[in-house]
């Protein structure tokens, strides 16, 4: 018969599992209807259904809303976390709504005064300004290290990683900024940078997350990305002086990505689990830092495709990109070689401890049994040897158990498809 403290912890743990399902269902709605809202804004703004100034009206204010949303719905998540999260939602929320500001000046020059946007402007301080907000807050999401064996390997990927992202930038547009005589280059340079460096710190930021952070960091990753290519188009195409003011579906990367931040915030996370040891990361987090290097190579391919011949930076860059994955692939290497010596060493001395161990228990145990009169006392003692042998083959046999875990986690790490470009180890630092 189950006891009423037993009842009442059942009843709780239903209350709670209801409840969590009932926030997902309501996250799925509203997911859903941002996934609906998003490509609505996209259609109005590719074909201007409603009029030039409707359409300019909505792109703007559009934009302002979808922002102040990520900025209040940030601010509540803050309100609700602890420690170095409550900071991250804090910068993430102040970033968001630096960011609104900036567009709010914007609404004012297009929608209010109906004047062009002059460029640069206030609007861009607050644009700009957001960005280091936006870094901080994604490093403040930083975990314990998972998946590298020391911090300074963590900036060893850091370092490639924007490398492969200032590759696919440089092919896809970033060299005609560079290379163009515009006098505002160096604030048409600043977006795609901050962008570069953003996306390092959030790809970084999603290989240390725990698996309650993973669908938070997921949405985070993609609501960055949206917004950055819309940046990095911006400065594309006001360097060519093409960048239109009505109708151009690329703001619906403002737009759709801000409603993504605010979507991060309120993720539902599942309750937290006590783990005994940390868990091994997954496939896709050891494979998301290395995807940018294909978008590199798609950068390459566009820049050749669209008749633009490698030049020397981006033959330096590829050079770079070489030596440092080949540095890489040698260390990930001369580590999983020590693991596995350390791995065997360690069976070797189990091994002789075990054996040590069964021979001092049957030593004992014959003692009692070949002896025809034995005291009391004797007897009590010989029990506490056998008792106290058994005790340490039982760890021992506990340790041989969690050494085979760890090395069938190495094994694992050995034969995925990152394991010649990505440095890995098994357990914390």
């Amino acid at each position: 018969m189950n006891s009423p403290g037993k009842l009442v912890n059942f009843a709780r743990q239903m209350s709670a599992w209801l409840a969590s399902d009932k926030r997902r269902r309501t996250f799925a709605v509203v997911g859903a209807a941002v996934l609906f809202i998003s490509v609505a804004y996209a259609l109005v703004l590719r074909n201007v259904y409603f009029g030039d100034r409707a359409v300019t009206a909505l792109d703007d204010i559009g934009e302002a809303v979808a922002a102040g949303l990520a900025a209040a719905a940030c601010a509540w998540a803050a309100s609700r976390a602890r420690d170095r999260e409550r900071l991250g939602w804090t910068l993430m929320g102040i970033s968001a709504g630096l960011w609104a500001a900036g567009e709010v000046v914007w609404s004012i020059y297009e929608v209010g005064l109906n004047v062009a946007t002059p460029y640069p402007s206030l609007a861009d301080v607050g644009f700009l300004a957001a960005v280091p907000f936006a870094i901080g807050g994604i490093r403040a999401f930083w975990s314990a290290p998972r998946g590298t064996s020391s911090r300074w390997r963590v900036w060893f990927d850091g370092v490639i990683v924007a490398l492969a992202l200032t590759s696919t930038a440089w092919g896809f547009g970033l060299r005609s900024v560079w290379e163009s005589d515009s006098p505002t280059r160096v604030f048409d340079l600043a977006y795609p940078v901050s962008d570069i460096l953003l996306g390092t710190v959030l790809i970084l930021a999603i290989r240390r997350a725990t698996h309650q952070q993973q669908g938070r960091m997921a949405l985070l990753l993609a609501g960055v990305a949206s917004y950055s290519i819309a940046d990095s188009a911006f400065a594309y195409l006001t360097a060519q002086g093409a960048y239109g003011a009505v109708g151009n579906v690329l703001d619906t990367g403002w737009f759709a990505g801000y409603l993504l931040v605010a979507l991060a915030a309120i993720y539902p996370s599942a309750p937290a689990k006590v783990e005994a040891k940390q868990a091994p990361l997954d496939l896709w987090q050891l494979a998301l830092p290395w995807m940018t290097l294909l978008t590199a190579s798609a950068g390459d391919v566009y820049s050749a495709l669209s008749g633009h011949e490698l030049d020397l930076f981006m033959s330096s860059l590829t050079a770079i990109l070489a030596v440092l994955l080949t540095v890489n692939m040698i260390l990930e290497r001369k580590e999983f070689l020590e693991m596995l010596t350390d791995i065997e060493t360690a069976h070797s001395t189990l091994n002789r401890e075990f054996k040590t161990a069964l021979v001092g228990i049957q030593r004992l145990s014959k003692g009692i049994k070949d002896a025809e009169h034995i005291e009391r006392d004797e007897v009590r003692r010989l029990a506490a040897d056998i008792h106290r042998e058994a005790v340490r083959l039982d760890n021992m046999v506990e340790g041989m158990l969690e050494t085979d875990d760890e090395h069938a986690r190495a094994e694992a790490i050995a034969e995925s498809p990152e394991g010649s470009g990505v440095a890995v180890a098994v357990g914390p630092n």
